[in-house]
């Protein structure tokens, strides 16, 4: 009988399948790199044999900069180590910073954006007006005061 790891070996080796191997060598090659590093990763993708690393902060640009040599070095590793990643044709690495919000973010900013504050006044003043329709207009706003100050 096979064993678990052998099934899905054979498995990845359809060509159906290349994209979640392709994910597994980039899940392999991001647990090379170092931890402070690799929290400053959103993504990772290849496109015409260029593996682009995308970023979560201009500082981690800085950081990719000074890290570009460990990471090719870490990519013939991975190469040699593993060679069901051959399929990673790669012959250059950039990183680039976006400026979108992941949905975690989006739906932390949308949910504080609504902020509810108290009603302050207490509605007692005297309406000293001589016209009737002023006088209404206060008494009016006196009334929204209590309303708002009960819920």
């Amino acid at each position: 009988m096979k064993d678990s790891k052998s099934i899905i070996s054979h498995l990845v080796q359809q060509p159906s399948m290349k994209k979640y191997e392709q994910v597994r060598c980039y899940d392999r090659l991001l647990s090379l790199l170092p931890k402070s590093f690799t929290s400053m990763i959103r993504f990772v993708y290849t496109k015409n044999d260029t593996l682009f690393f995308v970023l979560n902060h201009p500082c981690a640009k800085m950081e990719f900069n000074y890290k570009r040599n460990l990471i090719k070095s870490l990519l013939k590793e991975v190469h040699a180590h593993f060679p069901e990643c051959a399929c990673l044709h790669v012959n250059e690495v950039q990183a680039f910073v976006t400026n979108q919000k992941n949905e975690e973010e989006a739906l932390i900013a949308s949910a504080n954006s609504e902020i509810f504050y108290a009603e302050q006044a207490t509605g007692a003043f005297e309406t000293l007006c001589e016209d009737e329709k002023l006088r209404a207009l206060f008494e009016a706003i006196k009334e929204t005061i209590t309303k708002n100050r009960s819920c």
